[in-house]
């Protein structure tokens, strides 16, 4: 009879020793995990505590801590997509005003060219006029007003080109320092 109280006492000394020393290994697995997720290495906190959690699957601190460092990384993603999302719409934005700027610059363009064809449509309505009336035309320009006329017509060209050039060059992108 002794026997069986030495064995039975042995036997329930073990089993609280078992369970101490359970609880012991997993508030270590939850004081590691702490420590990895205040060192900002959340992955490894995550793999501890599911290492964890595949030994002691019904410690409320471990599950606590788990679903913690979850919530944060859910957050984390949803941020990600957020600004993700702004970026994308801050290039279409940008492509569309490119593109209503091309759009003006062909409009003026177009006009330009307009209003020389009309320029030239007055001297030939001019000339026969003229011709009408009997006078004499001149066969030829004076080099002089030709040089000038090609002159002014290259300088609009210059700037016509200096302008779509600007357009196409890409926009600088600044980075926004977070004040928090």
């Amino acid at each position: 009879m002794t026997r069986l109280r030495t064995l039975i006492f042995l036997l329930a000394l073990a089993s609280c020793m078992a369970t101490r020393a359970q609880d012991i290994t997993a508030q270590a697995y939850f004081d590691r995990a702490s420590k990895e997720y205040v060192k900002q290495d959340k992955m490894l906190a995550l793999r501890t505590l599911d290492e964890a959690l595949q030994k002691y699957p019904g410690d409320p601190k471990l599950l606590k801590l788990a679903e913690e460092l979850v919530k944060e990384e859910e957050k984390k993603q949803q941020d990600q997509q957020q600004k993700d999302q702004q970026q994308k719409e801050q290039e279409k934005k940008d492509q569309d005003k490119q593109q209503q700027d091309q759009q003006q610059e062909q409009q003026q363009q177009e006009q330009q060219q307009k209003e020389q064809q009309q320029q030239e449509q007055e001297r030939a309505k001019q000339d026969q006029q003229k011709e009408r009336q009997g006078q004499p035309q001149p066969n030829s320009i004076a080099p002089q007003d030709a040089m000038r006329m090609l002159d002014a017509l290259e300088r609009s060209e210059k700037d016509v080109q200096e302008k779509v050039r600007a357009r196409r060059r890409p926009a600088v992108r600044r980075n926004i320092e977070k004040d928090w």
